[in-house]
């Protein structure tokens, strides 16, 4: 007679009856087999995620929820996995908060021009563009103590290069970018500010603007406001029209500026 699980002959011993099995290991074996129906009985391992989906997935995360939700516990929750697995790829928050810079900088589209302006400009409205797409990109960047990744550092130095040549020494073309990127910044923290408004209470500018029209004519009728009007089509400021007007005047001072600098021989 041969066991159940494996085949093996057994001997019959001649007491009792006659055993199934030719030890416990296939006894144990036979019992999960048919507590599984047949299945294996451990399952396997979930697929862990590499760098590249741990860095995707906390820029949605932050996209979808603001700065503030991202954090390695949350994310790790999020990909399904312990938080010692996602520390291998991001160590810490700070590690976690250059990735992402890095892969959103890494979304750039250079342009290649001697026109200085043209350059400027170019990266001017990318910057604007990025913090449309990442309203919480501008909280990370706009300081003194941004995370210096490869990102960042290629982005400024573009900046510079476009600068050379026309008599301004590190110091004062890093003045210029300053000038530029902190007006992007400025603008891009307002409309940061009203995209976390309009999701955290569902309600769009417009219809901010809209509910208290009627109060805000009646303060300017009063004529201590003789310069101020309401425009019921349009109460919301087109952020991306203002966006374009102010970074026209500050490419002019800077265009000023340059030309009183004169070039070196």
């Amino acid at each position: 007679m041969g066991c159940a699980q494996c085949g093996t002959v057994i001997t019959p011993s001649g007491r009792g009856r006659p055993r199934r099995y030719c030890g416990r290991a296939c006894q144990a074996r036979a019992y999960r087999a048919r507590r599984d129906h047949g299945r294996p009985s451990r399952r396997p391992p979930p697929e862990r995620p590499d760098r590249t989906s741990v860095v995707r997935a906390a820029i949605d995360l932050a996209d979808a929820e603001g700065l503030g939700a991202l954090s390695p516990d949350v994310l790790a929750r999020r990909l399904g996995i312990p938080v010692t697995s996602l520390r291998r790829h991001v160590p810490s928050r700070e590690a976690l908060l250059t990735a992402v810079v890095d892969a959103v900088l890494a979304e750039h589209r250079p342009v290649r021009s001697p026109d200085w302006r043209v350059v400027l400009e170019h990266e001017a409205r990318e910057e604007w563009a990025r913090y449309r797409r990442h309203p919480w990109a501008v909280a990370v960047l706009a300081t003194t103590r941004p995370p210096l990744g490869p990102g960042v550092l290629a982005t400024v130095d573009r900046f510079l290069a476009a600068l050379s040549g026309h008599g301004l020494d590190h110091r004062t073309a890093l003045s210029v970018y300053l000038l530029v990127s902190g007006y992007v910044q400025g603008l891009a923290t307002t409309a940061a500010a009203e995209h976390d408004a309009a999701r955290d209470t569902g309600v769009t500018v417009r219809r901010w603007w809209t509910a208290r029209l009627g109060r805000l004519a009646g303060a300017i009728g009063t004529g201590r406001h003789p310069w101020l009007t309401v425009d019921p089509a349009t109460p919301e400021v087109d952020l991306d029209a203002e966006f374009d007007f102010g970074l026209a005047r500050v490419l002019d001072g800077v265009e000023v500026f340059l030309a009183g600098r004169g070039r070196p021989s």
